[in-house]
């Protein structure tokens, strides 16, 4: 199988090596019939024969977008990592497989990032193994959910920094 890969980041690297450890060749866009993305920034603006496969961070529908790991703390939400269909709205694709990370009471947005990283790349993995082996899952996301902006995430870090957040920390 030939794919292209489109990728940021550490998780991306570790499932960069997944593909590796496949002999799945990563070829040019222009040559696969399937591209991965992982923590890609980028809007896609083709999408080619076989589709977009999207990994992310977080339990969609809860908390598309950015900072996830982050928002399944503030918003008390369901967490884990997701393997998703690009469409051409931003993380509302139908879903190819999930895995649930759960969230421990000291949980901090970084303590839980790290585990959901682990959680990705075991999906990426899986994710790979069922696609070889003939699945392609479109299951519909579940109505509601959540999703967040780079600025929703700012103006919580502006709302913390009031004094009275201060008094609580120290």
């Amino acid at each position: 199988m030939d794919v292209s890969f489109f990728g940021v980041g550490r998780v991306a690297a570790r499932c960069r090596q997944v593909l590796d450890d496949l002999s799945i060749h990563v070829v040019s866009p222009a040559k696969a019939d399937l591209w991965l993305s992982v923590h890609w920034p980028e809007k896609f603006n083709v999408i080619p024969k076989d589709g977009i496969l999207n990994l992310h961070n977080s339990w969609l529908p809860w908390n598309g977008g950015a900072h996830p790991c982050t928002w399944a703390l503030v918003d008390q939400t369901p967490h884990g990592a997701t393997m998703h269909w690009v469409t051409e709205e931003i993380d509302k694709g139908p879903i190819f497989l999930q895995r649930p990370v759960a969230i421990h009471a000291d949980d901090t947005a970084d303590s839980l990032y790290k585990r959901t990283a682990d959680a990705e790349v075991l999906l990426f993995r899986e994710a790979l193994d069922a696609y070889l082996l003939g699945s392609r899952r479109r299951d519909p996301q579940p109505e509601g959910g959540t999703y967040h902006k780079k600025k929703d995430f700012e103006r919580l870090v502006r709302a913390l920094s009031t004094s009275d957040c201060m008094v609580m920390r120290g």
